[in-house]
């Protein structure tokens, strides 16, 4: 019985945790044409031998590493094919991440990382919105390869905004963040000028409650996050001290940063024990108040993208 395939169980969707993890996720979709969660068998969705061969020569034109023609049936979850690339030091190689494959009819939307620096918490978020919306993630220096991390707003919102024209030379632009970094989205807002038609800021608690303070500690803290599923099993001690560090420069430069005025609209989502305002200043401040729902945050905010 092979241990690797035994992994791919029926638990519901299932967010990726990692870099690697997310850009298999996404190639997966835009293979099969559905989203996936990082424990879903990729034959017993309905994959067969083409579209593997697709995802596999897709891993070589992103990290230049040549699978062998099998390696799917070994490894057929996103899981366990993201810890064999891990095994051969594959970094993804810029900020911006495609986190869902919309259908071309909506504008995208471009979601800034949490103080965490990565993006999986809005995974369940696109799963909600539904597949015409295309979602793209901006992840933090020090988890791209080549980079170590920025430790100012005004640093990270220019890589930032470096990517974001790449992918979508010219406005209206939409973007997103949730309240523990959403100085860098306001950064990005206040560079991007009236080029802006959404700026949406969400409380933290709306996608995924965190399981409690992060312990400085590299062995606390993963012994925390493997407990709660946030990070990859195969996850080392010294990957967790490259987060922890990427999190502190996040937490100092948002804490240090003097905002300057956005032009436009800040949309503040939040719970309704959360914050009724943020210390960013906007022309117009709107609080919508959600339940900590997946489901009910994307009816909202399909309301506003349209």
């Amino acid at each position: 019985m092979n241990p690797i395939v035994d992994e791919a169980t029926d638990v519901g969707y299932q967010r990726p945790r990692d870099p690697v993890e997310l850009w298999l996720a996404r190639q997966w979709q835009h293979v099969l044409g559905f989203g996936v969660g990082i424990r879903d068998d990729f034959f017993g969705v309905g994959g067969n031998s083409l579209d593997a061969a697709l995802v596999i020569n897709g891993v070589l034109e992103e990290f230049g590493i040549q699978l062998p023609l099998n390696v799917m049936t070994e490894r057929p979850t996103v899981a366990a094919l993201a810890a064999l690339l891990r095994e051969q030091n594959a970094r993804v190689t810029g900020p911006l991440l495609t986190i869902q494959d919309g259908d071309g009819s909506k504008p995208p939307l471009f979601l800034v990382h949490p103080v965490d620096g990565q993006l999986g918490v809005y995974g369940h978020l696109a799963q909600a919105l539904g597949d015409e919306y295309t979602l793209h993630g901006l992840q933090a220096a020090g988890f791209w390869a080549g980079t170590s991390p920025l430790d100012t707003v005004a640093d990270l919102a220019r890589a930032y905004l470096d990517a974001i024209r790449a992918e979508q030379a010219t406005g209206p632009y939409l973007l997103g963040a949730t309240t523990s970094a959403a100085a860098v989205a306001h950064e990005l807002a206040v560079l991007l000028g009236d080029e802006v038609r959404l700026l949406a800021v969400l409380d933290d608690d709306l996608l995924e409650p965190a399981p409690g303070p992060v312990s400085s500690d590299p062995v606390e803290a993963l012994a925390v996050w493997r407990a709660h599923d946030l990070v990859p099993e195969d996850t080392s001690v010294e990957a967790a001290e490259r987060m922890l560090r990427v999190r502190q420069s996040i937490e100092d430069a948002v804490r240090g940063w003097p905002p300057r005025p956005h032009p436009g609209v800040l949309d503040l989502f939040t719970t309704a024990s959360g914050p009724s305002t943020v210390d960013l200043p906007a022309a117009e401040v709107r609080v919508h108040e959600c339940a900590p729902d997946d489901q009910r945050l994307a009816v909202a905010l399909r309301e506003l993208i349209g």
